[in-house]
């Protein structure tokens, strides 16, 4: 397995996006002991990881080691799933800048914790990154896509390649926010579409979003890159909760 490329992470970051006496990234306090990653030496301390137990399926916090009572019932498409964050307010207010907030840059930090976690926790071997797509429309009203962007930093660390154009949203859906697990289910049902099949047959494919809430959305992912030959797809996300 690749090791992460520390003195390019240094080099992203150490710069004028995190000098000395500036805010942290998570609390916004001003301080003098900003590391590299742009989190006070609180913040350092404290960050949400997310360690057993956990589900061995979706990868959500549980209270014993096993599979979680959702996927005991439920047939997700993917392999596995894990998230590095539990989806704590601190860190839910973090994502919300990142994504609305046009702060693309943070996603140097945000994807060097999923590279940390990909490296200590998975033990996958795959062959191409897939982020999750936005619709064109929403990417258009965003500027960007977080996963993407996520995707690319992660894909930088690990050394392996990142495919964008593979999977594309060709149905404009609400946002998931506010929906129930069946009303996302019913919402993204045929949203999602391999283009480049042959970029993605037969192998091992790391699918990258932001946040795991239900699933419904990296499920439905899975599902298409299945139907287009994918061998494996195993997911890594930023955060999730209970």
């Amino acid at each position: 397995m690749v090791s992460l490329n520390l003195s390019a992470i240094k080099e992203a970051i150490l710069d004028i996006l995190y000098p000395q006496n500036v805010a942290c990234i998570l609390c916004r306090q001003r301080a003098e002991d900003i590391d590299e990653k742009g989190l006070c030496r609180a913040c350092a301390d404290t960050l949400p990881t997310i360690a057993p137990p956990v589900c061995h399926k979706c990868g959500r916090p549980v209270v014993e080691e096993g599979i979680c009572i959702d996927c005991a019932y439920m047939r997700y498409h993917f392999d596995q799933a894990v998230s590095v964050l539990h989806y704590t307010p601190e860190i839910k207010q973090l994502i919300h800048r990142f994504k609305y907030g046009g702060i693309s840059y943070l996603s140097r930090t945000l994807g060097w914790w999923m590279a940390q976690a990909f490296e200590q926790r998975c033990g996958w071997k795959v062959d191409v990154i897939v982020p999750v797509p936005l619709h064109p429309r929403r990417q258009r009203q965003r500027g960007f896509n977080q996963s993407a962007l996520l995707a690319k930093e992660l894909g930088k660390y690990i050394g392996v390649p990142v495919n964008e154009r593979a999977l594309i949203r060709k149905k404009y859906t609400p946002a998931q926010a506010g929906l129930n697990k069946f009303q996302r289910m019913q919402n993204l049902q045929d949203a999602f579409e391999v283009r480049e099949i042959e970029a993605v047959r037969g192998k091992s494919v790391l699918l990258v979003d932001d946040v795991f809430t239900t699933g419904s959305t990296v499920d439905e992912c899975s599902r298409a890159l299945l139907q287009a030959g994918v061998q494996r797809v195993y997911v890594l996300t930023l955060a999730t909760g209970r």
